[in-house]
């Protein structure tokens, strides 16, 4: 079964795409173009990605520093 537009609009929001990705991406699907819709998504979700490896990096430094605290 084939996602509403609505529901294609809320699960971009729900991944963190910004309004005017989603509206592009909504935009390309209408128009048929489902190929370019999916590198639009990819490119969202290598944002996500990057944003996530930020996160980590930001954790593993505090978990560092609480070790070198703790053991110092």
């Amino acid at each position: 079964m084939t996602p509403t537009e609505a529901e294609v609009a809320e699960a971009l929001r729900d991944a963190g795409c910004e309004a005017g990705e989603i509206r592009a991406i909504l935009d390309r699907l209408q128009c048929g173009d489902r190929k370019q819709a999916d590198r639009m998504m990819e490119r969202c979700r290598r944002q996500e990605l990057a944003r996530l490896h930020e996160s980590q990096q930001r954790i593993d430094r505090l978990d560092y520093l609480r070790y070198r605290l703790r053991d110092g």
